[in-house]
């Protein structure tokens, strides 16, 4: 409560399960707050925006404007990020993706300096976790801040986002990685995405053995021991030039 005034809320209105149960789980593990209303209920004033199905949006009393439609095949965390875009207002803004690189990769996006939302994913992940997020706002910009650790994690990365067409900065992340604490990468994406870095481009690099085996491990690994790709796949997700599941995908002969 600030002058009075109470701080706009997101509201949650289906009798959709399926998306109910998503949408509540995502909201609870970004620890935010969120409303919940049966269709036709009366929607309070303090109600800024209300995500809902496209079947449930025309029965809903509500402007247009502020309605987040949940498609079935969409990912809960995209519509929680438009949601929280449209409640802040912020539209047709550049957004700043900020990358802390390991095998657990930290991501924070940033519109107009407030952080719209943030992941913690496997490294093999990072690339199908940005494209969601550019899908999901549309952006009119996007800068990509990656910090410099973790060599070979790092090229893999830059090397798969230089697809998208996004314009990347290499960050000098000394002192931004937290020692301790379990949103730690979290907090240091957070913290690369808004400090300014070097302009880069495709990155070339020689993996070591060591290096190759343990991208074939962690295909064996995705896969459940199904399969190991090869050292020349390998190779190839090392600098980047393919994502582990289209080799893994190549090696099986589906692509």
């Amino acid at each position: 409560m600030e002058g009075g005034t109470r701080i706009k809320q997101i509201a949650l209105i289906t009798d959709d399960f399926s998306l109910y149960q998503s949408i509540i789980s995502e909201i609870r593990s970004r620890g935010l707050k969120i409303a919940t209303f049966r269709v036709g209920e009366e929607i309070p004033v303090h109600i800024g925006v209300v995500i809902t199905t496209p079947p449930e949006a025309g029965t809903i009393d509500f402007d247009p404007d502020h309605i987040v439609t949940a498609g079935p095949a969409e990912r809960a965390d995209t519509v929680v990020d438009r949601a929280i875009m449209k409640l802040r207002g912020i539209k047709d803004v550049s957004i700043i993706i900020g990358i802390d690189p390991g095998e657990r990769t930290g991501v924070a996006v940033l519109a107009e300096t407030a952080v719209v939302s943030t992941y913690c994913v496997p490294m093999a992940d990072v690339y199908q976790t940005v494209l969601r997020i550019m899908e999901s706002v549309h952006p009119e910009h996007v800068i990509i801040r990656i910090g410099h650790g973790a060599r070979l994690i790092r090229t893999q990365i830059v090397n798969s986002l230089i697809k998208l067409g996004a314009y990347i900065e290499l960050v000098d992340e000394t002192g931004t990685t937290p020692t301790k604490g379990r949103d730690a990468d979290i907090r240091a994406a957070i913290r690369i995405a808004h400090l300014k870095g070097t302009p880069i481009g495709k990155k070339f690099i020689t993996p070591s053995i060591g290096e190759i085996r343990s991208i074939q491990d962690q295909s064996r690994e995705k896969t459940g021991g199904e399969l190991t790709i090869s050292r020349a796949l390998a190779e190839k997700v090392a600098t980047g030039e393919l994502i582990l599941e289209d080799a893994i995908l190549i090696q099986r002969g589906e692509k």
